[in-house]
This record gives structure tokens, sequence and C-alpha cells, in this order.
């Protein structure tokens, strides 16, 4: 007995386990493909159901007819003689049949096969089968055809009376209830009335099929999520607790477009009480209150938003007004030779469509995502609560007071009228103030929201 003991601590002691441990059984290296002939019409189905959900408890029943061509049919498999159909009536208010549909192209010579593997063998066995797509129609009864009838008898005749003796609200009413109908029923009449218009059994059926298919229906609230997101503007921080995290320097600029920007001529001429001057109403009228302050971050920033607006002068009118064109490299080096090269190629890297041509081109979307950030500079370097004067960039720009309000908008501001004590301080007797309107940065943020068109309502 102490010797089977000794023996079985030594065992252990090696290190070794009593029991040998299953492993997995490796796979071949070579797989043998081989290729089952489709000797019989009837072969395996791939369906798929585009816009709708099938219910896994009905029951197909196949049909098959011989395709017609006009060429010869000898020596071909039977999926290329034969056409496959699948069929179904057992949903109460839905039809579904299965066809095969030729898309056109490259497509009608596209096979599909479905194949067998044994990891054991390494055998892979390949057979082809037919392509169908399953589609749905719906299906109404006897009783709801005769109603349909006469309701669309009904229908026709009062909108052939209103088309030829009402008004002219009245016609486009008629004219607006008949757009985008989904099986119009004797209920959607109601519409004409202005109550809401309602579906009948069938389209409510293929309606709430779609709804299982796309769960994930898209709310009002995430449409316009999505589209904020997409607009042409510097994205906002939404989390901000104050205006000036709204849109921060970092942001706008760039910590390495910073480093570049030198401002030390400026500080030299406003410390010795000299006249800066430069190409931008703007920029003339803020730099003596921006370099008092003493910040050199918003001082730079200053400068980064005078090249910008100097950039935007440059430009070229685009094909067919739309849009802008940017001159070539040579050109821009030439009229921006003092802000240096890496600097004046950087903006069009940054704001142009993606190249590296040396006529890029700024399209609609790009150009507005430019002047929207020139709108966020400018309120970033006031010194007076983050609101601005839209006078001073309109001239610059070269834009009317309509489009410079719409750029301010989007990016959150909202835009009113001076105030008396604004137009003290500013120097603005009420005649001149009339065509002087403030941009004021506040929370919460206020941006444009997205336009929805109401159904006009007809006559009662």
């Amino acid at each position: 007995m102490s010797e089977n003991k000794r023996k079985l601590h030594g065992n252990e002691s090696n290190g070794r386990p009593s029991k040998r441990v299953a492993t997995e059984q490796p796979s071949p290296e070579v797989v043998k493909v081989s290729l089952m002939p489709n000797e019989d019409e009837w072969a395996p189905v791939v369906a798929s159901t585009p816009g709708l959900s099938f219910p896994s408890n009905l029951t197909l029943k196949p049909y098959t007819k011989l395709r017609e061509s006009k060429t010869s049919s000898t020596g071909k498999s039977p999926i290329t003689n034969s056409e496959h159909l699948l069929h179904t009536s057992a949903h109460p208010r839905i039809d579904y049949t299965g066809r095969e549909e030729d898309g056109g192209g490259t497509q009608g010579l596209l096979s599909h096969y479905i194949g067998v593997y044994n990891p054991r063998s390494g055998d892979l066995q390949l057979m082809r089968a037919r392509k169908l797509v399953l589609r749905g129609s719906p299906r109404c009864s006897p009783t709801e055809l005769e109603q349909e009838a006469k309701a669309a008898n009904d229908r026709s005749a009062r909108t052939a009376l209103g088309l030829a003796f009402g008004t002219k609200k009245s016609k486009r009413a008629l004219h607006n209830l008949t757009k985008n109908a989904i099986s119009p029923s004797k209920k959607g009449l109601a519409a004409a009335e202005g109550s809401q218009p309602t579906l009948d059994p069938v389209a409510a059926a293929v309606i709430s099929s779609m709804a299982i298919a796309s769960p994930s229906g898209t709310s009002r609230e995430d449409l316009q999520a999505a589209i904020d997101e997409a607009k042409p503007r510097p994205n906002p921080n939404l989390a901000a607790e104050a205006p000036m995290d709204v849109y921060p320097i970092d942001q706008l600029v760039g910590p390495g477009i910073l480093r570049q920007l030198a401002v030390k001529d400026w500080q030299d001429s406003v410390e010795q009480k000299e006249e800066v001057l430069t190409k931008s109403r703007f920029v003339s009228h803020r730099i003596q209150r921006v370099v008092s302050e003493g910040d050199v971050r918003k001082i730079k920033t200053l400068k980064y938003l005078l090249l910008l607006i100097e950039w935007h002068n440059m430009l070229l009118p685009g094909p067919k007004g739309k849009g802008r064109k940017i001159p070539d490299r040579a050109q821009l080096r030439e009229k921006l030779g003092k802000w240096g090269g890496e600097l004046a190629d950087g903006v069009g890297q940054r704001f142009a469509s993606e190249g590296a041509s040396e006529r890029l081109t700024l399209n609609s979307w790009h150009l507005d995502n430019f002047i929207t950030h020139i709108c966020a500079l400018c309120i970033t370097v006031e010194p007076e609560n983050f609101m601005t004067d839209m006078y001073d960039i309109r001239e610059d720009l070269k834009l009317d007071n309509k489009t410079v309000r719409k750029y301010f908008k989007e990016i959150g501001c909202r835009i009113l009228a001076p105030t008396e004590g604004e137009r003290a301080r500013w120097g603005l007797g009420k005649a001149e103030a009339a065509s002087h309107q403030v941009a004021k940065l506040r929370l919460p943020l206020e941006f444009p929201k997205m336009r929805v068109m109401q159904q006009p309502k007809g006559r009662r």
C-alpha cells in the first residue's frame, strides 16, 4: 500500500497529469471540392425578402415551368431550362410569391451554390441553387373589392365635380389628396374634410410587416441630430456651461497653427501707439482692444482670422455661380507671401475639398463651412461677452445682410438690434444703427430647426 502511494506521489512530482487530455482533431490541409450534378429539376433555393419580414410558420408551395428562351436548350442543366416559383396564401392578408429576378448586367451571369463541408474527411460538396426573391402583395376579399369599387366611383364623381366647378383652393386640395396615396379607401376621403386619413386593413397589414422588418425606426429627434451633425459649421460643445467653451480656440485654429503666427509686430505698434493698417475692417477696428488685453492666444486668433479673410477675398467665382475656385499655388504665394507658404497652403488643405491638385475647389458645403468658422472666430475674439457687430465682417466678406444672419444663426447665435448702451459705446446714431445688427452667443444654444411641410387642409 505504501509503495502505491509513493509511486503516485512520484508521478505527481514529475508534473505529468494522470489522465490524457483530449485534443481537437486537426483540420485536413487539403480540401477536396466536388460538384454534384443537378439531374433533377428540383434544386436548393436561396431566397431573399427585401423590405418585408416573412413569417416562419408559413409553408411555400413550389411550381416549375420551362423557361422561355430563343436559343436551344440542348445540353443545359435543369436550372437553366426551367423556371422556379414559390407561392403561399396562408397569410390572412398578404400573398407571398418568390420568383427568379434578373437584375440585368453582370447579375444575370451570377450563379449561386450551396456547399456541405465535412471537417473530418476534408470533403466539400457543392450543388447549384436557385436564387429567388420573395415579395408580398396585399390581397383583398370580394366584399372589400366591391366596397373599393363603389368608393372609387363616388370619389371620382366628387373629384370630377370639384375640378369642374370648384374654386382654386378646392382644386389644389383635391390634387394634394391624391398625391403619395397608399391603397386609397373610402376612409381616406375623410382627409378632404380636414380629419386625419386612415389606412385600410390591407395597407395596415403591409405597413405593420414593414415595421417588423425595420424595428429601429428613426425618430424626429434622431433625424434632427443627424442633420445637425452634417451641417457645414464647426462642431459645437453642447455640454458647455459658458459661451467661451462652445467653440474653443484650439478647435477653431489649432495649436500647431498658433505656434506659427507671429504677433510681435502688432504688440510693438500698439505699445508705441502706432496705427496698424490691415485689409479687414473687422480686424482693424479691434486690434487696439485685443492687443491691449495682453492675451497672446486671442491676439494670434485675431491674426489667423485676418489670414482667413484675405484668403477668402482671393477666391474666384465657381462654375455656374456655385462654390468658389482657389487660385493656383503660385498666385496664392505671390499675394499672401507675407504669411508664408505653409500657412497659406494650410487654409486650402483644411477647408477645400480633398485632393492635392494645384487647383482646389470649394463647393457650396465647403464654402459655408469656411464662412461659419470665420463667424465663430469673430465671436471668440470679441472682448465684449461673446457678441459682435456683424456690419464689419459683412463688409469684409462682401455678403448681404440676409446671408450673414444665416451664417451666424448656424453657429447658434441670436440676432438682435443694438441696445442704446451699445449704440452709445460704438458711437452709432439712430439712423446709422439701422444697418447694424448684433450676433450674441448665449446658452442654451439655438440652432435653425428642420422645416416640416404641413399638409394643406381642405374647406369644411
